[in-house]
Formats: C-alpha cells, sequence, structure tokens
C-alpha cells in the first residue's frame, strides 16, 4: 500500500511540478517571516531559525523539509530585513529554494504597529527520474522535460501586531501568470493570566491556485516565559502537540509532533518537526544597583 501512496504523490506533484507548493512548519508564529516579509525585523534585534521536519514517517516519498532563516531590523527600526534558505523533498523531487526579504513599519497608534513587505527569491526543482523503477522503461510520461526548473518567486505581505496581537496575510507568488499563488492568513492573541502564565491562541487559514484550504487552530500555553506546551487541530483531521523550552536566555528549542487523521493514520506514526530559535542579545552585567 505505501507503493500506491508514494505513486500518488508522485503524480500530484509531477502534475503540479512547478506549481506553488507551500513547505509546512508549525512554528509559524516563531519563525513567521518564512510565510511572511512584512515579518522581517519585528523582534527588533537579529534573530537566527532553523527547522527539520519529517513528515508522514514509514511513506516511501514523504515529505522532508529543513529551514535556515534569520532577520534583523536596521538602525532606525523602520526597515527590517531577512533571508531563507529552505531545502523540500517530496517524492523524487526535490526543491531548492533561497528567499530575501525587506520589510516596512510605522506606528498607527501608541502601542500598535503596522508592517507591509515583500520578498524576492529564486527556487529550483529537480526531479530524478533515476529514482523510478518504471515497468515500460520508454515511458514518455517520465521524459526529461520533467528534469529542472528554476524559477523566479516574487511575494507581499502585510501585519498589523502590538505586544498583545498580531495579525497576517501574504501571497508568496505575485508573478505567476495563470492562476494566483498561494494566500496565508493568522492572528495570534497574547493573554497574560498571571505572573507566570500565558495563554496565547491562534488561527491559521491556507489556500492555494487549486482553491484547496486548510484551518488550524492553535493553543499554547507559556511557563515564566522558559517553557510552552500547544496543542493545535487541523481541517485535515490531524492534532498536533508541541513543547517548547529556553535553555538559556537566547536559545529557544521547540519540538512538534503531528498525530495523522483520516485514512492515511494506517500507514504512517505521523510527523515529527524540530524548531531552534536563537536571539542575538548581548547580556550586560554589573557589579552596582545603579545599572
Amino acid at each position: 500500500m505505501n507503493k500506491i501512496i508514494y505513486i500518488a504523490i508522485l503524480f500530484l506533484f509531477v502534475n503540479n511540478l512547478f506549481g506553488q507548493y507551500i513547505p509546512l512548519m508549525n512554528g509559524y508564529f516563531k519563525s513567521n517571516q518564512f510565510y511572511n516579509p512584512a515579518a522581517a525585523g519585528m523582534n527588533e534585534h537579529l534573530v537566527g531559525y532553523t527547522g527539520l521536519r519529517k513528515q508522514w514517517i514509514k511513506i516511501n516519498g514523504a515529505p522532508t523539509t529543513q529551514m535556515l532563516a534569520f532577520d534583523s531590523p536596521l538602525s532606525n527600526q523602520r526597515h527590517g530585513i531577512g533571508g531563507v534558505y529552505y531545502r523540500d523533498k517530496i517524492g523524487v523531487t526535490t526543491t531548492n529554494g533561497i528567499q530575501f526579504n525587506y520589510a516596512y513599519r510605522t506606528r498607527v497608534s501608541r502601542r500598535m504597529k503596522f508592517s507591509f513587505g515583500f520578498n524576492f527569491g529564486l527556487e529550483n526543482s529537480m526531479c530524478n527520474i533515476s529514482e523510478i523503477d518504471l515497468i515500460d522503461k520508454t515511458d514518455q510520461t517520465f521524459s526529461k522535460q520533467f528534469g529542472s526548473i528554476t524559477k523566479v518567486k516574487i511575494g507581499a505581505g502585510a501585519m498589523l501586531y502590538d505586544k498583545k496581537m498580531v495579525i497576517g496575510i501574504s501571497i508568496n507568488d505575485l508573478i505567476k501568470q495563470d492562476k494566483f499563488g498561494n494566500i496565508l492568513a493568522y492572528a495570534q492573541y497574547k493573554k497574560k493570566l498571571n505572573r507566570e502564565w500565558i495563554f496565547l491562541p491562534g488561527l491559521l487559514l491556507k489556500t492555494n491556485y487549486l482553491f484547496i484550504s486548510q484551518a488550524e487552530i492553535s493553543l499554547l500555553m507559556s511557563y515564566q516565559k522558559q517553557i510552552s506546551f500547544s496543542l493545535g487541530f487541523r481541517t485535515n483531521g490531524s492534532i498536533i502537540a508541541g513543547v517548547g523550552f529556553r535553555p538559556t536566555k537566547q536559545l529557544l528549542v521547540m519540538y512538534s509532533y503531528d498525530y495523522v487523521g483520516g485514512r492515511l493514520k494506517k500507514f504512517t506514526s505521523g510527523s515529527h518537526e524540530l524548531t531552534l530559535k536563537y536571539d542575538f542579545i548581548k547580556q550586560y552585567r554589573s557589579s552596582s544597583p545603579r545599572f
């Protein structure tokens, strides 16, 4: 049965081989410039991210995603820049992409800021036909036309946020000729329950050019900003559970597990994701209480 699923994944992706596919990462609220260029520099200091996701364990050809990113504000805090590298492998197709983000922000009130941004990137998708064991070696369906292609990607996004709330929307491909690109919208609210506990509910909505839509609700509890627990639900029947902790004030480690619902749960033990976030903030020490 795994071979049937593998072939289904392969044909789905070959039919849309160079269509717009967004690699799925659970930690989007911690590294959301991966989805929205308007988020570049919103942390007001240099931040680095890296992530690894193994999806649908035990199924051959299931997606594997790697991500490396950074973002930082410029000197006047109004401008932000960032960069993202990602590698996504699904079936026999490997996609490598690099993306540069720019954001401009302005205050709309004493506490709230509005940010808009755009990104420019290059994406190369390569289909390794040699990995397919063909019954008919002369099958023209698997010709060299699916070998490799590189394309330019331009996206844009906007955000409205303060210390308690963030609302964002983005589109990841503005120059697609025949169809629009993927649209993502998300919101998160921060509620301080007491001195130790913080509650953060969130919502993520995604739709693509095939009008395939997905919604995700996330609930996160943070204790003393040192450890967090999260629970999420997707409309495809998946349940996401995660934990995060800070071994140091600058390093955040996040792990999440997806329980896959629907018919697919018979063939996989779920999905795993590990994300690291590092805040490049200088630590100062002083022997005098004046400082």
